[in-house]
């Protein structure tokens, strides 16, 4: 297992340019950044700046124009293994379960896209369903479950397969201040217990500041990168921390960066 603060994903000079017959748009420019191994990464920044671009590059779902991907050391080639792959797991906005399977199923089903069975791997699905605290909802339907159920759902099956790397893009925007802050906690409490490195892409400055080791900031027009900030605050982390000077202090100080880009646009 590598070490904390061992890098496990690295971006260096890389640029994402689109082209379509009435316009070539640059995406990403000379994005450099670096996750070390089983840390929280935030990355915010305004609507367009790339970050969902960023984690499409790392899936190997689009390529890079220019500049250099790792992983685990490994750089990306045209074609990258499917071992480098499925070392992520992915958790999205909304939960998008299948409605004709139970929330057991739902959880296990990328274990059945990828072929893993036996008794270990449903093992750590019953162990994930307990530490969400869904087993009581294990043979219902998603259409009986509340949204916060859901959302957790998904965060459960995004795990199901071990994955060393959690990309996690806005998983809890569509909910209240006070629901995401409740699964914000809980998915801290499933990582200190995991282990996983993770990427959490997020709108919202505060969540950013909670889950994070560092927050990167991005801007627009192209989406780069314009700063980075270590976030010195203890874990584990609870709701208490909202009300320590430092975190107010950071949360200030991203805020207030994100507030320059977004007038620097308008001038």
């Amino acid at each position: 297992m590598q070490e904390i603060n061992q890098p496990k994903i690295r971006f260096q000079g890389v640029d994402k340019v689109f082209v379509t017959r009435r316009q070539t748009i640059q995406a990403l420019k000379d994005i450099s950044f670096t996750v070390p191994a089983r840390q929280i990464v935030s990355i915010v920044g305004p609507s367009g700046c790339g970050k969902s671009t960023i984690i499409r590059l790392l899936d190997d779902i689009i390529k890079p124009s220019a500049g250099d991907i790792y992983v685990d050391d490994y750089r990306y080639e045209q074609e990258v293994p499917k071992e480098i792959i499925r070392k992520m797991g992915f958790i999205f906005q909304r939960p998008n379960l299948l409605p004709w399977l139970t929330v057991r199923e739902n959880v296990a089903f990328p274990q059945r896209v990828l072929g893993l069975k036996g008794p270990k791997w449903e093992q750590i699905v019953d162990e994930l369903m307990e530490m969400g605290r869904l087993t009581q909802y294990a043979d219902a339907k998603p259409s009986s479950l509340s949204g916060g159920m859901l959302q957790r759902a998904g965060v459960l099956r995004g795990m199901s397969t071990r994955p060393e790397i959690l990309l996690m893009d806005e998983p809890f925007g569509a909910l209240d201040q006070t629901l995401r802050e409740q699964l914000d906690l809980e998915t801290l409490s499933l990582w200190e217990r995991l282990g996983q490195t993770i990427i959490f892409i997020t709108h919202n400055v505060r969540e950013a500041v909670l889950m994070s080791a560092r927050v990167y900031v991005m801007a627009t027009q192209p989406g780069r990168m314009i700063a980075e900030i270590p976030i010195e605050l203890p874990y584990p982390r609870t709701l208490d921390v909202l009300l320590d000077p430092k975190f107010i202090a950071y949360e200030q100080r991203i805020t207030a960066l994100i507030g320059e880009i977004d007038l620097a646009q308008i001038v």
